[in-house]
């Protein structure tokens, strides 16, 4: 080894030994918190700033980490540093109390009532409470359950988790039942098998093994699904399971895959031309399976349809109304009710034709990457990247949670302006400092602004430089 190599080692060990540190003081500061956070607190009593500063904080070490290392190739010992210090990072979440946010209490729920037999999407926890026409069994799990099925949110609905979702909110239930333990644990199973995804990928493609870091060590994937418990990652090993067979031209496990991912959660369906885009000229193989898909997707969701799609399904009630943190979706919003009012229409409806309109971009957007040329193996991941990340940028419902989507992504084809994302979108949790404070315009009117329009002019920069990969032009 040459002096250079020395040096480049030596500062290598410093940084991501300062940053690990780091990251582990500000993440065992979240847990220390968490307590503060408990439904028997007011809101306003809850620390909401100091928790956004942490996210802010551990965002920047981790985003000027990654910037200093992204190209180097670590060694087997830095590669064990940055790993353990994962493994750790993952562990200290497991006893914190969940930090502003309640989804667990469906997963809870609708756990215990798949793993008794019942359909989750028959009843809603609303009607199961009242006890109108339930069965006597829902009914006893809603006193086993405590202040759990009453702490769910929304509960005039029916749940919106796929299937698959179902079997993984089972599992836990049957370890523990209405315990968050045994559901924490699945979640790093995932995680594990995720990372042991990712360095095959980056194997396969030749790339830094110090891109790792960008998932890894990511402080909104640890804040989100390890302490917020969100199901997300769930998804992650199947898309990129997918991506991996469909890149060594095994469709059919690549297919596989993906119809797992989507029967999790629905946005990888998304990236189903992509996957299929090889076929395109052996029209008889695609046909063929499209129909497999259509029937392993319909078979999957039979469950759902069984129980009937009306005002009262979380599904519909999702794609109607839900809204929360948009950007570019409001501004979509705003030209639709100046349309409508100039064509004489009611400005009622603009939500709706704003929701058509995004819908319709998105779709364009996928068919634009899909007959692009597909020139080497990593342009699954770069197609699959740009598809994602536009789908958050454009959503009515921007939540930190939905940003974890692009991580696999960005670890194979790394962008700033989406990296950019981890300092900027905690400010989402100021919401829960001017609500209660009666605040709430400045946050829809200022901070979501904060949180995108950097992002934005970044994106736009890099659009123009004509490398949109700042931190991988040549890996």
């Amino acid at each position: 080894m040459n002096r250079i190599e020395v040096l480049v080692k030596d500062k290598t060990n410093l940084i991501i030994g300062l940053s690990g540190i780091l990251i582990l003081i500000l993440s065992s500061l979240l847990v220390y918190i968490s307590p503060d956070f408990s439904d028997d607190v007011a809101l306003t009593q809850r620390p909401v700033l100091l928790l956004v500063a942490i996210l802010v904080g551990s965002g920047t070490v981790y985003l000027v980490t990654i910037l200093k290392i992204h190209r180097i190739r670590l060694t087997n010992k830095q590669l064990i540093w940055i790993i353990a210090v994962g493994v750790v990072l993952r562990i200290l979440t497991l006893f914190s109390v969940p930090i502003l946010e309640d989804d667990y209490f469906r997963y809870l729920w609708d756990g215990a009532v798949t793993a008794n037999g019942g359909n989750p999407y028959e009843y809603s926890p609303k009607e199961i409470i009242e006890g109108k026409d339930v069965p006597p069994e829902l009914s006893l799990l809603v006193e086993e359950s405590g202040d759990i099925v009453h702490k769910i949110n929304h509960p005039d609905l029916r749940t919106i988790y796929p299937p698959l979702a179902q079997a993984f909110f089972a599992l836990s239930h049957w370890v523990q039942p209405w315990s968050l333990i045994p559901w924490k644990v699945i979640l790093i199973i995932l995680d594990l098998a995720t990372l042991s995804l990712i360095l095959k990928a980056l194997g396969i493609l030749k790339l830094p093994n110090s891109y790792l870091m960008i998932y890894w060590w990511n402080p909104l994937l640890l804040k989100e699904i390890f302490n917020s418990c969100h199901l997300d990652l769930l998804v992650f090993p199947f898309v990129l399971s997918s991506l991996i067979t469909a890149a060594q031209n095994k469709r059919i496990r690549s297919m596989l895959s993906l119809i797992i991912g989507v029967g999790i959660k629905l946005w990888p369906a998304f990236l189903l031309p992509i996957i299929l885009r090889p076929l395109i000229y052996n029209p008889k193989k695609l046909l063929g399976t499209l129909a497999v898909t259509a029937l392993c997707l319909g078979a999957l969701f039979l469950p759902i349809y069984s129980t009937g799609l009306d005002q009262t399904s979380g599904f519909i009630a999702y794609g109607k109304s839900w809204q929360n943190n948009d950007s570019i979706f409001r501004i979509i919003t705003f030209i639709s009710g100046q349309g409508l009012n100039l064509l004489g229409y009611e400005s009622f409806i603009k939500y709706k034709v704003a929701r058509v309109i995004t819908l319709a971009i998105i779709g364009i957007w996928i068919v634009y990457l899909t007959i692009s040329r597909n020139a080497a193996k990593r342009d699954f991941f770069e197609k699959c990247l740009l598809i994602v990340a536009f789908i958050f940028l454009v959503i009515p419902t921007q939540f930190p949670w939905y940003y974890t989507w692009i991580l696999p992504f960005l670890v194979v084809k790394p962008r700033f302006s989406l990296l950019f994302l981890t300092v900027l979108l905690p400010l989402y949790y100021l919401r829960y400092y001017f609500e209660p404070r009666g605040e709430i315009g400045l946050f829809t009117n200022v901070i979501v602004w904060v949180e995108f329009v950097p992002v934005w002019l970044l994106l736009l920069w890099e659009w123009r430089k004509g490398h949109g990969l700042v931190l991988a032009r040549r890996a």
